[in-house]
């Protein structure tokens, strides 16, 4: 928690950052402006046709209610198209980007359109969409970088919106992550089960470590120890040892599996060379002018990653990993587990506090259910803190790109994407700031779950100016 004791001093905010892997991008926001916030919706990105404008929580719902009616809005935006020859998906060297209204010289605050249309291995045209892609405009000299918004106009065609925030030459990329086919796997695979990681829990017994196995789901006959948050109905199992208490849980790690969804021909649509490949555009690059007619445009320029406390000031900020499922090689103490909501019920909150909440890396292995749950309970406990505490601020952030994986059915951006939308969707309804991590690592082509030192530094200075 953050308290200043000075008259006077600096604007001071208490910060309980909860994480998933590293709490490593804070944006710069007007918290005076947070009802202007734009928000947008998982529908809204992949298939308008589904007739979606926004998901928005009634008390009347239960929360399996509200699942269901978000998990069937999710599967209408998926292509079913999982089941074609390899020659008939989306070829990325085949398609191409097209350049709309393009003219020699742009002004700084121009909106930029590239059309992209695809075909697929034979060269034919494809008559539908679904294709994860990731767009950003670039300038290596100046280190800047912008994401584009992608419309999806359902017939194998695709505009994609950007602002030209700077002046100079400008670089367009446009990558196809997956065929709109190898979307359709990732999505059935991922909701067939809780397979793809293995949870190992340690108990001790007397004076001797055991293990066993534990999970959100145990296909066994055998006496299980269940684990329950009664408030938020969150449920987590580990087989029980015989003559040891369930209490005496005191460790936990998990590992990858074996297990696949996908045959060998499915894998060809997810080796490395067919992941990440630039479509080729009609024009490299374009140059940007400051003319003398257009606005300033605030860039919104990232922040800090909470870590220290300053005793000079008296700032204290605290960081906490949140709950089940963290997923990590190594063992940890389930002492340290907690809930995201649980967390939120214990802040008392204040016009000096700020909440910021981040998840999603880890639980991309697992069924969507689960992630939505999660948000919905979160929301919940944000609904709660802003009753008892009006003035207290909350900034959700989102999770952003990792590493081209090859194990694309558990880490996949794809993955990642729905659940940057679900986040901004789940939690539009709320007078909260949302952190677009993904944008801003979509903008610099990071390829790391733990972007560079160099981003981390800068948004530390920035976010500290515009707090001091």
């Amino acid at each position: 928690m953050f308290k200043s004791t000075r008259k006077g001093h600096m604007f001071i905010l208490c910060c309980t950052v909860i994480v998933m892997v590293v709490f490593i991008y804070i944006i710069h926001i007007n918290f005076s402006q947070l009802s202007n916030f734009h928000f947008i919706n998982v529908k809204s990105h992949l298939a308008p046709a589904c007739g979606y404008s926004g998901y928005m929580t009634t008390e009347s719902k239960t929360i399996d209610q509200q699942i269901a009616e978000i998990m069937t809005l999710m599967n209408c935006t998926i292509p079913q198209k999982d089941t074609m020859h390899f020659n008939e998906t989306t070829s990325a060297i085949n398609s191409k980007a097209i350049l709309l209204s393009y003219k020699p010289n742009y002004c700084l605050g121009d909106t930029l359109i590239v059309q992209v249309e695809m075909f697929n291995y034979l060269g034919k045209r494809k008559t539908y969409g679904g294709d994860f892609l990731q767009a950003r405009i670039f300038s290596p000299k100046l280190g800047a970088g912008a994401s584009g918004r992608i419309k999806d106009f359902n017939n194998g065609t695709y505009h994609i919106y950007f602002t030209l925030f700077w002046k100079g030459p400008v670089q367009i990329s446009v990558l196809l992550m997956h065929p709109s086919e190898g979307v359709s796997l990732l999505w059935k695979g991922r909701n067939m089960g809780y397979n793809y990681i293995r949870f190992t829990g340690k108990f001790l017994n007397k004076n001797q470590e055991v293990q066993t196995e534990c999970g959100f789901y145990l296909n066994s006959q055998q006496e299980k120890c269940k684990y329950v948050d009664r408030r938020y109905r969150e449920v987590f199992y580990c087989i029980k040892l015989p003559e040891v208490p369930c209490e005496a849980f005191i460790s936990l790690n998990s590992e990858n599996t074996r297990y696949t969804y996908l045959t060998n021909a499915n894998k060809t649509l997810f080796s490395k060379s067919n992941i990440g490949i630039e479509i080729p555009k009609q024009v490299e690059s374009i140059d940007v002018l400051n003319c003398s007619n257009l606005k300033f445009f605030n860039t919104h320029n990232p922040g800090i990653y909470c870590v220290a406390f300053d005793l000079q000031n008296n700032i204290y900020i605290q960081s906490k990993k949140h709950g089940h499922p963290f997923v990590i090689s190594r063992f940890y103490n389930v002492k340290d587990h907690a809930y995201i909501a649980n967390e939120l019920d214990q802040v008392a909150g204040g016009s000096n506090t700020i909440v910021v909440v981040t998840v999603g890396q880890h639980f991309r292995p697992f069924p969507f259910p689960l992630f939505i749950k999660r948000l919905l309970n979160i929301q919940r406990a944000i609904k709660s803190l802003f009753l008892r505490s009006p003035h207290t601020k909350v900034v959700i952030k989102s999770e952003n790109t990792r590493e081209i994986n090859p194990n694309v059915e558990r880490f996949s951006d794809f993955h990642g994407y729905i659940q940057y939308l679900l986040v901004k969707d789940i939690f539009s309804g709320l007078n909260v700031g949302m952190i677009d991590a993904w944008d801003m690592t979509t903008a610099f082509g990071s390829r790391n779950v733990h972007p560079g030192e160099d981003i981390v530094k800068n948004q530390i200075n920035l976010f500290l100016s515009y707090i001091c």
